[in-house]
């Protein structure tokens, strides 16, 4: 997806979009330090459909959660629909997540079934661009159901 990276604009309405462009690449290249690079380490990550438990920071639950989900999905790879503004300092990425499953993850038994699901991810941005807060949603019984569980 090199022209995902390409197409990151220089104009100053869309440099707020840039991290968030830049956090959703490395997740796509599973390099889970550059994705990391983008954020605050003590900011909030809150994966929704997880409910309290799903909610942390970013530098603890996020990096745990996304490290599993790359060692569980070796061909985990994104799509992203569309990125805007949602405010001063919030952007909204909507992307389509995919990947077959190659190890038990979440409590979620291996049946190398694949999953495709779209996710709502909303960046909220400190004035020197770093990602301070992310939530994240998407169809977890669609997800699970798709993984045959």
């Amino acid at each position: 997806m090199e022209t995902l990276e390409k197409n990151v604009s220089t104009h100053p309405l869309d440099m707020m979009k840039n991290p968030c462009v830049r956090f959703l690449f490395a997740y796509q290249e599973q390099d889970l330090d550059k994705m990391l690079s983008f954020c605050d380490a003590d900011g909030e990550v809150w994966f929704k459909p997880l409910g309290e438990d799903g909610r942390g920071k970013i530098g603890e639950l996020g990096k745990g959660i996304w490290s599993s989900l790359i060692d569980c999905f070796p061909d985990l790879n994104n799509t992203v629909d569309s990125a805007m503004m949602e405010g001063e300092n919030s952007v909204r990425a909507d992307v389509m997540i995919s990947g077959t499953q190659a190890k038990d993850f979440a409590g979620i038994p291996n049946k190398g079934m694949k999953f495709g699901s779209d996710h709502i991810f909303i960046f909220k941005l400190d004035e020197n661009n770093k990602i301070t807060q992310l939530h994240i949603e998407w169809d977890h019984a669609d997800f699970t159901r798709q993984l045959g569980s």
